[in-house]
């Protein structure tokens, strides 16, 4: 159990840290690019990791199945999770996003048979109510509106992604290396986010075509990509593999519920630096719901 929750913070730390540095890029590049390039890099590190390590490569057909399965749904919290961080508030959508650890510990309780307490399920109430107050405005004359689309995206990648995160715990349990496990499923994760891509280019450029106009793989409010430039993505490329080996070790060494909550738990790292380097000023009530999630976060660890 120590062991697991080790690398469960190791992972929260590695995914504090690249929220930050995926807003920037996923500003800077776009979503769809952003995505593809960062997990492709970060799948070709874990293949070297994996034969550096001599990975035994034995997986049943079912277990490939089921890893495609999963895939999909890692692939759509990326996204999800990406659109999220462009569109921001970063300081908001992050903690956000650090409910799929509570969320996993739903889906962990519906399909692993794990058995949080009732501290933990009121943790997870807790943060809910959290998220959806730091993601309003409230305007006068009693308006309300979203703050920005960015929560909205961050809770589809919330609930597909622990989605994801639950379900690796069961090829773990039936013996599959962990390693293997979180390759297995990357692989399908940069096959669907590619072919994402490649759809929606195309889309793109026929309606372009179709209007007459000039089309440009960036977009309009996106540089083009270069060696010299593409630095922040391969940053966030290799803190991703170390994320993701790390967090499939946690899973090796205990219970999915309490990796998926400890390694959201590093989303603070993000609150602090959106609002020191992205100088983000949230409403009172949204400091409230910034507040609520971590203490319901903080709940479900300590249940």
């Amino acid at each position: 159990m120590l062991i697991g929750s080790i690398f469960g913070m190791v992972t929260a730390v590695t995914l504090g840290v690249n929220n930050l540095l995926t807003a920037v890029v996923t500003r800077r590049f776009g979503v769809l690019r952003s995505t593809v390039f960062t997990l492709t890099l970060a799948f070709l590190v874990m293949i070297g990791w994996a034969v550096a390590i001599d990975v035994p490569f034995n997986i049943r057909a079912d277990q490939v199945l089921f890893l495609g399965g999963l895939g999909a749904a890692a692939a759509g919290s990326f996204v999800g999770t990406y659109m999220a961080l462009r569109l921001g508030p970063v300081s908001i959508v992050s903690p956000i996003s650090a409910l799929g650890g509570a969320v996993t510990v739903v889906y962990s309780y519906l399909w692993l048979g794990e058995e949080p307490s009732f501290l933990q399920w009121a943790g997870i109430a807790i943060a809910v109510i959290g998220a959806v107050l730091a993601s309003l405005v409230i305007e006068a004359g009693a308006k309300i509106r979203l703050v920005t689309w960015g929560p909205v995206f961050a809770m589809i990648g919330v609930l597909v992604g622990a989605i994801s995160n639950a379900g690796l715990k069961i090829p773990i349990q039936d013996g599959l290396d962990s390693n293997l496990t979180i390759i297995t499923q990357r692989a399908f994760t940069v096959l669907y986010a590619a072919l994402l891509f490649f759809v929606v280019t195309l889309w793109r450029k026929n309606r372009v075509t179709a209007g007459g106009g000039p089309f440009s793989e960036e977009g309009p409010d996106r540089v083009r990509l270069t060696w010299r430039n593409s630095w922040p993505l391969i940053v966030v490329g290799l803190i991703d593999a170390v994320s993701f080996v790390s967090f499939g070790y946690g899973l090796a060494n205990a219970p999915a519920w309490l990796i998926g909550i400890l390694s959201q738990s590093g989303r603070v790292i993000a609150v602090i630096g959106g609002v020191v380097f992205f100088k983000e000023r949230l409403l009172g009530y949204q400091w409230t719901g910034v507040i609520l999630v971590g203490i319901g976060v903080a709940m479900s660890i300590v249940g």
